[in-house]
């Protein structure tokens, strides 16, 4: 049975929970122990039913974290990689991750637009911080299945910490390529036919801006409580497409795990 959409909403809500690990060590400011450091827990999140779409829907499941020597990792927001530099202000690394296609039975407003698959994509990892300020990017390439071309996500945060619990506001965008623009937000004259909605051609551009608060909180010993508000405003060519039914896209994430 194909994966749907939805789940690939859930992995870039996952993404979105990537510069604050769910850790006690991470709120407290104090680096894990050991060369391995494993996080297991559970995320529930409130997300639109596909991008662009006006309904929502609640996603409940397991996470898993696994990091060696702050160097390789494994995880479901960026897959499994490694870290190739690591300097006092920045940090660059690779991955291989997934990304889930859609499914036109996902919502009546993909009706007759047919599926566009899933596969491997590979990922450029790049962050750099001074201070309290840090900047992030994720170029982000679907390598099997559907050519949908590339996104590049950036996020420039601030770190700020009240007592024992961590504030991070921060302030996003993602840039897409014509080929993803056109995959997810576009209509072909086949899909036009199909679907009864007139033709759309998105070309590449900036997908959406937004706006991101992360809260991680300790909660005794090895136990840890991430709550992430998100908020993003389709733009261009996608905001115009007539697969989006409100531009404004927002997303709630509550997580707890257990560090060790």
């Amino acid at each position: 049975m194909r994966i749907s959409m939805r789940y690939r909403l859930l992995t870039l809500a996952l993404f979105a929970l990537l510069l604050l690990p769910l850790t006690n060590a991470t709120a407290q400011g104090r680096p894990p122990a050991g060369d391995w450091q494993v996080s297991l827990g559970a995320i529930g999140l409130y997300l639109p039913e596909y991008e662009g779409a006006d309904a929502y829907e609640f996603k409940a499941f397991p996470s898993l974290d696994i990091a060696w020597r702050d160097r390789v990792f494994l995880n479901v927001r960026q897959g499994l990689g490694a870290t190739f530099y690591r300097g006092s202000d920045l940090r660059l690394g690779a991955s291989v991750g997934y990304s889930f296609g859609r499914d036109e039975n996902d919502s009546a407003n993909l009706k007759g637009l047919g599926d566009i698959d899933d596969g491997a994509t590979a990922n450029l990892l790049a962050r750099w911080k001074t201070g309290k300020v840090s900047l992030d990017a994720h170029y982000e390439q679907q390598i099997t299945g559907a050519d949908t071309g590339v996104q590049i996500h950036s996020t420039l945060g601030y770190g700020h910490r009240l007592g024992p619990t961590m504030l991070r506001p921060a302030l996003t965008t993602t840039w897409a390529s014509d080929s993803y623009m056109q995959d997810y937000f576009g209509i072909s004259p086949a899909q036009a036919a199909n679907s009864g909605l007139p033709t759309h051609t998105a070309e590449a551009g900036f997908k959406s801006a937004g706006a991101r608060l992360t809260i991680v909180h300790p909660l005794g010993g090895a136990w840890g409580l991430t709550l992430l508000a998100n908020y993003d405003r389709l733009l261009g060519d996608a905001a115009d497409s007539p697969l989006v039914k409100d531009a404004n896209q927002y997303f709630t994430a509550l997580g707890i795990a257990y560090s060790f």
